[in-house]
C-alpha cells in the first residue's frame, strides 16, 4: 500500500494558485476539483502519447513525512506510527520516509 500527495510545481493559469499544494491526497484536491473540474483533470492526467507530464504541467510527489502521514485530512496512513515513534523519542533527524 503506497500513498503520497502530488504537488503542483508548474501548471496552466487556472491552477497557478495551487503552486506547491497537493492536487492529489488532500483537502486542496477537493477544492480544486469542485472549483474547476476540467482544470483539475488536465493537471492530474498524464500525456496520452508519452505517459509523462502534459506540456507546461509538472506534478511531483510530496516530500518527507507530510507526504504519507495522512491521506485526505483524517485518514491516517503512517501518521499514528509517526506519533508513536515520537512518543518514544524518535524525531525527524532519526527517520526517513522513502
Amino acid at each position: 500500500f503506497v500513498t503520497t500527495g502530488l504537488e503542483l510545481w508548474s501548471g496552466e493559469d487556472c491552477a497557478k494558485r495551487y503552486f506547491r499544494q497537493r492536487l492529489w491526497g488532500s483537502v486542496t484536491m477537493a477544492q480544486a476539483f469542485f472549483s474547476d473540474r476540467e482544470c483539475w483533470r488536465r493537471h492530474i492526467s498524464l500525456d496520452p502519447y508519452t505517459g509523462m507530464d502534459p506540456p507546461n504541467i509538472r506534478l511531483r510527489a510530496s516530500q518527507g513525512f507530510e507526504a504519507a502521514d495522512y491521506f485526505m485530512g483524517n485518514y491516517w496512513v503512517w501518521g499514528k506510527m509517526l506519533e508513536n515513534l515520537a512518543d518514544v523519542g524518535y524525531d525527524g533527524s532519526m527517520m526517513t520516509m522513502m
